[in-house]
């Protein structure tokens, strides 16, 4: 699958998504949920797929904005890489901190990782600052993914 490719996203439905699983995963680091951070990472893995998988985005795009008669959004060009690489590092700071509360391994560094991953969750969701696709822009497109450089005479029409 090549995550390379624009895919097309509201920008209201995003922020709801992020807002929906930084609550969550401070409601399970409030209820102290081994189970529900180990539940809500494997959500945000499937998430990391397609937005087509992401439950929460879907539920707010065809069902919520119609109930709720909210304006006519015009949906905006996102890179499937940047959002992909965003929910997956979302995931990991769940996923691993449910394998450290299996092995019964530092569970306030495990915690930690919970709340500072609400913490961005919600950042990203309040602000629209996140930080997973701030160093995906900076870093992971800038050193890894290189991108196919024209010359000025591929720019011209024939």
């Amino acid at each position: 699958m090549d995550n390379n490719n624009p895919c097309f996203a509201y920008n209201s439905s995003l922020r709801f998504t992020r807002n929906a699983f930084g609550v969550l995963a401070l409601l399970a680091f409030f209820i102290q949920s081994e189970w529900f951070v180990f539940i809500l990472g494997l959500v945000m893995a499937v998430a990391a797929i397609s937005l087509k998988y992401n439950l929460a985005y879907q539920f707010h795009a065809r069902f919520l904005k119609k109930w709720l008669k909210t304006d006519a959004e015009e949906p905006v060009a996102k890179d499937s890489g940047e959002l992909s690489f965003a929910w997956a590092m979302g995931a990991s700071f769940l996923l691993i901190p449910a394998l450290l509360f299996y092995l019964n391994q530092w569970p306030a560094l495990a915690w930690g990782l919970v709340i500072l991953d609400a913490m961005l969750l919600l950042l990203a969701g309040i602000a629209g600052t996140c930080v997973a696709s701030i160093m995906y822009a900076s870093l992971i497109k800038k050193w890894f993914v290189r991108e196919k450089k024209t010359t000025p005479s591929e720019n011209q029409n024939p």
